[in-house]
């Protein structure tokens, strides 16, 4: 296991015998390096068999960390549109705890976006077979990756199991079934799902709920806090509940609300489909109010405006 080193013949002179002492030195000291080497090797070995729970314990604890830092990396690179560097991540990420649902949802929309639409499927696939509470992203994602492959049906299917959602912006699913209705031409429909969305859009809670979802969007890892965040959503909110706050500052933010805008200009076009064309004036003129520069606004009472003229005319 050892070294053996040989013994250079000492000179008979004194220049000779000093160097030999210098070099039986060295190798004295390299020898004792080497067995502290080895006792320290036969050491951590001893302790890898008994595996004490402080080893146990840092072991997770690194695991822990490198998961995380994968998974923040994937995070960051998915909110900067890096897909690809994304999915780089969170597949590292998986490699450390495969059993992770959130990751899974995450790595599929990444993989949507690079257009890796079976990956994206398999991804969901294993996510919905683990015991987790995010069905409703899951269904929403597949219905995003039904509605991205042209399956408007399928698309329609999923995004209805998705509705009431504690993880989902309720505006968002309302504007998805809203516009799959319309380009179905299920026009009553449609409408209704847009007014959902109008409704929520102008609720004054909304930013509160706001950001307890993105907090369960954060925090989909975290079974402590997220039952708490659930709570707080599920909960009936009132105006007592928010008079620390300025409401005002909310109501302002309705009346420039650009989103809100395009809901109208939603409501609009498909009353014109209809031909009630007094509603659809009245929503083109709310958004053009809220966000006079819109196109499709100004096309719309544009078109409208042209239609009675014609009315007109043709009734001389």
């Amino acid at each position: 296991m050892f070294y053996s080193f040989t013994t250079i013949p000492a000179d008979n002179n004194s220049s000779g015998n000093s160097i030999n002492r210098h070099l039986l030195a060295g190798q004295k000291i390299f020898t004792w390096f080497l067995v502290s080497v080895w006792f320290s090797l036969i050491s951590f070995g001893l302790i890898s068999l008994l595996n004490p729970q402080w080893l146990q314990e840092w072991s997770r604890l690194g695991i822990e960390s490198g998961y995380m830092t994968y998974k923040n990396f994937g995070d960051s690179y998915l909110y900067q549109g890096d897909y690809y560097k994304a999915v780089a991540q969170y597949q590292r990420a998986l490699e450390i705890k495969p059993d992770q649902a959130g990751v899974m949802i995450n790595l599929s929309i990444a993989y949507m976006y690079t257009n890796s639409y079976k990956n994206a499927a398999k991804m969901l696939r294993d996510a919905s077979k683990l015991e987790n509470n995010l069905n409703d992203l899951i269904n929403f994602n597949i219905g995003e990756l039904m509605e991205r492959q042209g399956k408007k049906e399928l698309a329609l299917k999923y995004f209805l199991k998705a509705q009431g959602s504690l993880f989902l912006d309720p505006v968002l699913i309302n504007r998805k079934l809203g516009k799959l209705y319309l380009a179905e031409m299920q026009y009553e429909k449609a409408i209704t799902e847009f007014e959902k969305s109008l409704a929520n859009q102008l609720d004054i809670y909304l930013p509160y709920k706001d950001m307890l979802w993105r907090c369960l969007d954060t925090y989909s890892d975290d079974t402590i806090n997220i039952p708490i965040i659930e709570n707080l959503l599920s909960k009936e909110l009132s105006l007592e509940d928010f008079e620390p706050y300025d409401l005002k500052i909310i109501n302002q933010q309705h009346q420039t609300d650009p989103e809100i805008a395009k809901t109208h200009n939603h409501l609009a076009y498909i009353q014109v489909q209809i031909k009630n064309y007094a509603s659809a004036r009245n929503h083109y003129l709310k958004s053009l109010q809220i966000w006079p520069n819109n196109i499709d606004g100004q096309k719309g009472i544009a078109f409208l405006s042209q239609n009675q003229q014609n009315t007109q005319q043709a009734g001389r």
